[in-house]
């Protein structure tokens, strides 16, 4: 009996840390599982108040959108259809076998006119918006800045094209077609603009 009592103290001695070291891992387990989804639960609670707020301020600036300002950014977007068009049909009546030199300098001033006349149109709704919705278009507008200048450069290779004697129908073409895909990138620019102010109807 001495014998079996023994073995059944030495047992539970045995025992006692073992399950003393299971009780503080689970706990300590436990406990970090709490806390990883709180974790979770702040940042995602931090993410939708920042986008609930990014979705106020684009409504609050959508607001203060006027109807002038719609007017000039539709005014805007058709000059720009016309420019893609008038470039468009130049590439092609450039890059066809009876070029005619005369014909294509004529093409390149209305495309010349008519683009003057949207830079003219942006500049005045740029003017009119006010500091919150230029802040909320700098980008944007950044990007149509080097639009524009990219352009110019190929008006004024067009002009150097066409300035030749005997010009390079291919090559007047090429330039035409440039200006159609910049003013595709533009426009891009332009109505993403227009969805962020509120402009489009």
């Amino acid at each position: 009996m001495k014998t079996k009592a023994l073995l059944f103290a030495a047992t539970l001695a045995l025992a006692a840390p073992l399950a003393l070291a299971q009780g503080h891992g689970g706990g300590g387990q436990h406990s970090g599982q709490q806390r990883q989804p709180q974790g979770q639960v702040q940042r995602q609670g931090k993410a939708g108040a920042e986008m609930g707020r990014g979705t106020m301020d684009r409504d609050r600036i959508r607001i203060h959108a006027t109807d002038q300002q719609r007017d000039q950014y539709r005014t805007c977007d058709q000059s720009m259809d016309r420019i893609r068009t008038r470039a468009r049909d130049m590439a092609k009546a450039s890059s066809s076998p009876g070029f005619n030199a005369d014909q294509a300098r004529q093409n390149r001033d209305q495309l010349r006119n008519e683009l003057r006349v949207m830079e003219q149109e942006h500049e005045r709704l740029m003017q009119g918006l006010n500091g919150e919705q230029k802040e909320a278009i700098a980008e944007h507008h950044r990007n149509m800045e080097q639009i524009h200048q990219r352009i110019n450069t190929r008006l004024q290779e067009m002009d150097q094209e066409l300035a030749q004697a005997t010009p390079n129908g291919q090559r007047a073409a090429e330039q035409a077609r440039a200006i159609e895909r910049e003013m595709k990138q533009w426009q891009k620019q332009h109505r993403e603009m227009g969805d962020e102010l509120g402009l489009k109807p």
